[in-house]
């Protein structure tokens, strides 16, 4: 699982970046790899159930908690040729790490629910591993110490890694199985950037989404309409218009321009372009697509209209960022969805999530997803955590959690039990609408690395306006390919 604890070797990569490649200087910070969540938004609204278990319908029917209202008498084939009451007395461990550890509420009231109401006898054993400073590293060490959960909730960054060091399991046979499986309907029911790109190897699903925070522009309409801006953004131009339009003092009203990857990707989806090509050929930053941001991204902020603020060595680059957002020194800035608390506006400004715009009015969010993995144990545990796993990815309980936790759902359906906490959350409904524009990081989980390398290299080019922009993609490229062999050996 080298890509994923790199972290620790990240001193020996800086040395041989510095050796090979002087113009790109990775940025080492230990958080912006091993982060497994953000901090929750403190949401309105008091949060109920939204689904219970019906009893009385037979295993073999339940594909999701919004079926469970329809029962069945009619026989159903044991799944994956496995007696359904074989599984009764089975224990499933669980491991998750995005949640306040709070008994009786968030992921302790799910899986309560679960063990008191589901009909075949399994019993799901909670573990919170996110009560340590470095959740993804506390669970990296116990995998390599043989401690292994059944079913985990993961960061989609990372499952890939556990999927080819053999830890986990394909979830095709478990999809497509007429027993047990997930019906066309529900599978159609996710989004589809969300749940249709996260296939590895062209064919394998090592994971289901069970929810997921997006990139977006955090955009100041209050503001706008003093500056006599009479419309929001429709296209990439729009954006870079209305952040030279003048403020204060004559100065730019301004897009903070902050090179972190997620920002970066987000617009080089929307410019139509995308860095990862496959596992084989690895990433292309000299695309045309890529070039073409890269220089809009540079005439921004050589003409003044967009604010640079270093991610490295600051620590506080976001807070800063949202902080001059609040004292209207900046028209937009880029963040995830997750920082929507840190909205403080001295002037009690209306303010919206807007997606990253392309030329021609292409929208683009990429999402953070947080994806439910089964390890390789015995096919009974297997099939009982597919069980949970179905639970925990229904529309009800992905609604449920979404209400507690400020993540949104990965499904459409989920909409539907969120009607009155969206009345309630107008700001955090407003992303809702941009789901459907969600598209995932690169797969790979050298994308963890390489990304240093994508911040560094941009954030280079707005700090240094003579740079030659061509030679610095370029130069991107070799790097890229370079961290890719070197995760190989």
């Amino acid at each position: 699982m080298l890509f994923v604890t790199i972290g620790m070797l990240l001193s020996e990569i800086m040395k041989f970046i510095r050796s090979r490649f002087p113009l790109v200087f990775l940025i080492c910070l230990l958080a912006l790899i091993l982060s497994a969540c953000g901090e929750f938004p403190q949401l309105k609204g008091t949060l109920e159930p939204t689904s219970l278990f019906a009893k009385t319908i037979p295993p073999a029917t339940l594909t999701a908690l919004s079926e469970m209202e329809a029962s069945s008498q009619t026989p159903e084939p044991d799944p994956l040729g496995i007696d359904w009451l074989d599984l009764e007395g089975q224990e499933v461990e669980f491991w998750y790490a995005c949640d306040r550890d709070e008994p009786g509420a968030g992921m302790n009231a799910i899986v309560d629910r679960f063990n008191r109401e589901n009909q075949w006898g399994i019993t799901v054993i909670p573990q919170d591993r996110g009560l340590v400073l470095d959740p993804l590293a506390s669970v990296e060490s116990a995998l390599e110490e043989g401690q292994m959960p059944h079913i985990m909730v993961g960061e989609s960054s990372v499952i890939t890694e556990w999927y080819q060091s053999g830890l986990t399991v394909d979830l095709n046979p478990f999809l497509n199985d007429p027993a047990a499986g997930m019906k066309k309907a529900d599978q159609k029911a996710f989004y589809p950037g969300v749940f249709s790109e996260f296939i590895l190897d062209g064919s394998v699903r090592a994971g289901i989404p069970f929810s997921q925070s997006i990139q977006v522009v955090y955009y100041n309409e209050s503001w706008a309409q003093e500056l006599d801006i009479q419309s929001l953004p429709v296209t990439v131009e729009d954006y870079w218009e209305q952040s030279c339009s003048p403020a204060g003092n004559g100065e730019p009203a301004g897009l903070i321009l902050s090179p972190q990857a997620a920002n970066i990707l987000s617009f080089i989806y929307a410019y139509g372009g995308d860095p990862y090509i496959s596992v084989d050929e690895g990433y292309r930053f000299s695309s045309r697509e890529i070039r073409e941001f890269a220089r809009d991204w540079r005439e921004l902020s050589l003409d003044g209209c967009g604010q640079l603020i270093s991610n490295y060595p600051n620590p506080m680059a976001i807070e800063e960022e949202f902080e001059r957002f609040n004292q209207r020194e900046a028209l937009m800035i880029m963040g995830s969805s997750l920082m929507q608390e840190h909205i403080q506006t001295g002037w009690a400004d209306d303010w919206q999530m807007l997606p990253f715009l392309g030329p021609g009015g292409t929208k683009v969010v990429t999402s953070d997803q947080q994806s439910v993995v089964i390890f390789e144990t015995t096919p009974k545990a297997e099939l009982a955590s597919w069980l949970f796993l179905k639970y925990l990815t229904s529309p009800e309980v992905q609604a449920e959690w979404s209400q507690y936790s400020g993540y949104y759902p990965t499904r459409k359906d989920s909409l539907q039990f969120l009607q009155e906490f969206r009345k309630e959350n107008p700001a955090w409904a407003s992303g809702l609408n941009l789901l459907k524009y969600s598209r995932s990081k690169p797969p790979h989980p050298s994308w963890q690395i390489v990304k240093l390398a994508v911040e560094d290299a941009f954030e280079e080019i707005l700090a240094s306006p003579n740079i030659d922009l061509d030679d610095q993609l370029d130069v991107l490229d070799l790097v890229a390919s370079e961290l890719l062999e070197w995760g190989r050996e």
